[in-house]
């Protein structure tokens, strides 16, 4: 699953600031949101921009924020910058954190993961372990070594991306036909604007829009 998507994740992300935004978008959307929804809400925001209703909370500001420095962004994740700084440097737009910080380093080839709610409670892991808040750099450092070492710990980027797929699957066997590969290939076609939405395979039905 894992290295069957991630690397054509990467490979767009790559080409450059546009699509890596479209990375963060992604990843903003599904915070506090089942992930059979996100392709609707990415849909919606690529349509109607900051009025879209889903950038609700700090949502709209992720979105603003990652525009308006996509080109910075784009350089430091696929630069030779260490990943303690890269990790700090996504966690600084508005409404990102760690977790997510390190799902977007995921997602661009970085060997980290996304300790979400199932996977804090899968690993029994507080998640004020990794909130940042305001610290001073060193701290936060610390933090982020912190979190990439558990990350690691728990199986790295592969086997958390393919276990969490796998979750999901088990969870929502209706949504995904208890298929963990379909859940992982929709990370990549909704990144990439390849979703489509087939006759009996439909991921975000209408009654969930």
């Amino acid at each position: 699953m894992y290295k069957n998507h991630q690397p054509n994740i990467e490979k767009f992300a790559r080409q450059n600031s546009d699509n890596f935004a479209q990375v963060v978008l992604f990843v903003s959307a599904t915070i506090q949101q089942m992930f059979h929804t996100v392709p609707h809400i990415v849909d919606d925001v690529r349509e109607f921009g900051y009025d879209s209703k889903h950038l609700w909370g700090s949502k709209q500001d992720t979105w603003r924020y990652t525009l308006e420095n996509k080109d910075l962004l784009f350089e430091t994740v696929f630069s030779n910058m260490d990943l303690e700084d890269k990790l700090l440097s996504v966690a600084e737009i508005p409404g990102i954190g760690l977790v997510k910080a390190g799902f977007v380093l995921q997602l661009c080839g970085c060997e980290v993961g996304c300790l979400d709610v199932h996977n804090l409670r899968r690993f029994g892991l507080n998640a004020q372990t990794f909130k940042l808040g305001k610290v001073k750099y060193l701290t936060a450092r610390k933090k982020a070594t912190l979190y990439l070492n558990t990350c690691v710990q728990c199986g790295g980027s592969e086997m958390l991306w393919d276990e969490w797929c796998q979750l999901i699957a088990e969870k929502y066997p209706q949504r995904w036909k208890n298929d963990a590969n379909r859940v992982s290939e929709a990370h990549e076609e909704i990144i990439t604007g390849a979703i489509c939405y087939r006759l009996g395979e439909i991921i975000c039905s209408a009654e969930d829009s």
